[in-house]
């Protein structure tokens, strides 16, 4: 299935975890990738590992915490392909040791935070725009949280920001349906990235397992899945839309979980 044969797409964060998955995912159908990620390496050596499998692919510096990178990167895009299909805001996250709850939030982190994951998105998309109304349309999507649908103990700001990037998607596909683009949003639950396998403790994922509907965690592909159909044609009359993707974790009555293991199991 080649669903993005002669498609440029734009990924951010593009050179590991969910980024890396959906770069893997969408050149397999037939895409142009820009790889577009802070680590310069990262991205050189995928790149150059995809294009010895054939693929059509170009690496690129990319800092969210910077305006002009934005602007780099759209020109760079369009001089290698004058045009841009497909635009996926991957990147974002946050430092938990700044980014904590309400009471004890370092003020100062509040710009950097909404930077990587608002702005950038928001400032990307706008550059975009004008390459995508010129052929004739083009899609845009966006990875949220779903800590931007639910509160959380921590990560105030990544949260907020998150749920800004529900509003964006929102605004996006109301302002410039009309134009032929789209934009869709992904919310992932806990995905089994490299830095999440890093940072939380088997006794962590456990508990998160138990808390899901279904009987595991997610996996990088599982999102880039996500991203490939909100991406292709297949999705053609869906815009607007925040797809959550987290085996079932924010369905239900939280109580659900310890009340089947308590009252029904025993």
């Amino acid at each position: 299935m080649k669903r993005f044969k002669n498609k440029v797409i734009v990924i951010t964060g593009a050179a590991s975890g969910i980024g890396e998955a959906t770069t893997r995912r969408l050149v397999k159908e037939g895409g142009k990738v820009i790889i577009a990620d802070y680590s310069k390496d990262k991205a050189d050596k995928l790149a150059e590992e995809l294009t010895r499998e054939g693929a059509d692919v170009k690496a690129v510096y990319f800092s969210a915490a910077h305006l002009e990178s934005c602007r780099d990167l759209i020109d760079f895009t369009k001089e290698a392909y004058n045009r841009i299909d497909v635009v996926v805001n991957n990147v974002g996250g946050t430092n938990l040791q700044l980014d904590q709850n309400i009471e004890t939030l370092d003020i100062d982190y509040f710009d950097e935070a909404f930077h990587i994951n608002l702005r950038c998105a928001l400032y990307l998309t706008q550059l975009a725009i004008p390459i995508m109304e010129s052929q004739g349309g083009g899609n845009v999507v966006n990875i949220a949280s779903i800590g931007g649908i639910t509160a959380d103990f921590r990560g105030t700001y990544y949260g907020i920001a998150k749920a800004g990037v529900i509003g964006l998607t929102k605004y996006t596909a109301t302002q410039m349906g009309k134009k032929n683009i789209r934009c869709n949003a992904v919310a992932p639950g806990l995905i089994l990235t490299p830095a999440a396998l890093s940072n939380l403790p088997e006794d962590m994922r456990k508990l998160f397992i138990k808390h899901n509907s279904l009987p595991y965690l997610g996996e990088p592909e599982d999102i880039a899945a996500t991203i490939a159909f909100l991406a292709s044609d297949d999705a053609r009359y869906i815009t607007g839309q925040t797809i959550v993707a987290d085996g079932g974790l924010t369905i239900h009555n939280p109580t659900v979980a310890d009340i089947t293991e308590k009252f029904i199991r025993s």
